[in-house]
């Protein structure tokens, strides 16, 4: 997977709405697809652009604020995983780590 490292958003031409698309898959790779469908060769913060975009959506009013990492993990981990018997949710993601600074102030020029 190559990252895009020249522009601020997905696509600067258009409306946004290729990122929040874009958002919703980023913000449940590590809690959800990663652990649920083994897609486990790295986590999203192994992709040092992505998740530093991941970052910058999420602290941008209208996306960070209205995730719910324990609505996805449950949705997933136990609503759509029937061979997860005794419903078990991992810990995690800790949210903290999501507010960490983005630097990507100087793609925007802001």
């Amino acid at each position: 997977m190559r990252e895009n490292t020249s522009t601020e958003w997905v696509n600067k031409e258009v409306d946004r709405e290729s990122d929040v698309r874009l958002y919703v898959t980023l913000v449940r790779f590590d809690c959800a697809y990663y652990p649920v469908f083994r897609l486990n060769k790295k986590l999203l913060r192994d992709y040092p652009n992505l998740w530093a975009y991941a970052r910058d959506l999420y602290q941008t009013p209208g996306f960070g604020d209205t995730t719910n990492f324990a609505a996805i993990k449950k949705h997933y981990h136990i609503d759509c995983c029937p061979s997860n018997e005794f419903a078990i949710v991992p810990n995690g993601p800790d949210e903290t780590l999501w507010m960490t600074p983005h630097r990507r102030e100087k793609l925007s020029g802001k």
